[in-house]
């Protein structure tokens, strides 16, 4: 687990390195990749705006999901919307940590959504 950080007078870089883990859940093993640091993760944020502080816990990224910024958008306005490419997406893992799945779109805030067994983002933290 390495983190690499650059700094110049116009940008800050951060390069944050996961780590694979294995799990082995309902008799069938999952690979995941565990972010080096704690996210704070906000319970039934309606929307962007609403994710911001909460309890601090380790994720780990076991789907990520790659979006255009308009699908984000409309995503992103409305986290407590059902959404069928959320549906099924929920692995309980035997740590005190979050098992998510990453949402990425270019230009946007990384989201780590925990459903909770849900259809839409129950809860939810941002990198960016």
């Amino acid at each position: 687990m390495s983190q690499f950080t650059s700094v110049t007078d116009e940008a800050i870089t951060i390069r944050l390195e996961l780590e694979p883990a294995m799990f082995k859940l309902n008799g069938k093993y999952v690979l995941m990749h565990k972010l080096p640091h704690p996210l704070a993760f906000s319970r039934k944020a309606a929307n962007l705006r609403e994710v911001s502080g909460g309890e601090l816990s380790y994720v780990y990224v076991f789907k990520r999901i790659d979006m255009d910024p308009m699908g984000f958008d409309d995503f992103a306005r409305n986290l407590c919307r059902d959404t069928d490419w959320l549906k099924g997406q929920c692995h309980a893992i035997p740590l005190d940590a979050r098992a998510c799945v990453m949402v990425v779109a270019t230009g946007r805030p990384i989201l780590f959504i925990d459903t909770q067994g849900s259809d839409y983002a129950r809860y939810v933290a941002r990198l960016g």
